[in-house]
């Protein structure tokens, strides 16, 4: 499949359009203001351990400058009655831990950063 935007943004009766091509079809799409105010893509920080889920933590397994490796399990958390691990997506040394055992936590939310 072939992706392109080749025409620039226009206006028909004060409503933004904007038209893709697809494999040599065009298609024509309404802008919306939740699109146009989305929040830019940026590529995940791999020093920042973030939470999946909303949860609970049940144990935390490193602490301020323990060094570890990419793939280490370093918190657990409790989440819909289930236990869930939380493993670093790199080495490194751990720069700051955020959260302790019993703490509850919205997901997104940074459980340990590495320097």
């Amino acid at each position: 499949m072939n992706y392109e935007r080749r025409s620039p943004r226009h206006s028909q009766s004060g409503i933004e359009f904007e038209t893709f091509w697809v494999d040599e079809t065009p298609y024509q799409t309404e802008l919306s203001a939740k699109f146009k105010n989305r929040k830019s893509w940026s590529p995940a920080d791999n020093r920042k351990v973030t939470a999946f889920l909303p949860g609970t933590v049940t144990q935390v397994l490193v602490k301020k400058g323990d060094q570890i490796k990419g793939g280490q399990t370093i918190v657990k958390f409790e989440a819909m009655k289930m236990v869930n691990n939380v493993q670093a997506l790199a080495g490194g040394r751990v720069k700051n831990v955020y959260v302790k055992t019993g703490d509850k936590f919205p997901k997104g939310f940074v459980l340990v950063e590495l320097e």
